[in-house]
């Protein structure tokens, strides 16, 4: 079990069994670390949040997952531009995955 789905079982245990809160208010973001960075040693964090995000789907019933998608270049190196590929390629991923919402800064929305 990695950490980001170690945390939301522990949240979601609390929140439903201790305070009483509905499960379907519970909204999770397991992205923990960027991803689409292009960087190799960030290349798991893509794997883990769609991991994530399917786990908490299956084993959390209700909860939803969203994540924030930041959408910043400024020089489209080719690097950048494949790491802007890679990005949209995780949303879609995670949207099969189960993904339910996503935050985008609405000044930034034309580059998805």
């Amino acid at each position: 079990m990695n950490g980001a789905i170690a945390v939301c079982q522990r949240a979601y245990d609390l929140l439903v069994q201790k305070v009483g809160f509905p499960p379907s208010d519970i909204i999770f973001d397991p992205n923990v670390l960027t991803v689409g960075t292009g960087m190799e040693e960030h290349a798991n964090y893509a794997v883990d949040f769609i991991r994530a995000t399917k786990w908490i789907k299956g084993k959390l019933p209700l909860a939803k997952v969203q994540r924030r998608h930041q959408q910043r270049f400024f020089f489209l190196s080719r690097q950048q531009r494949r790491a802007r590929g890679d990005a949209q390629r995780v949303l879609y991923h995670a949207i099969r995955a189960g993904l339910d919402m996503g935050i985008v800064n609405a000044g930034h929305a034309g580059g998805l």
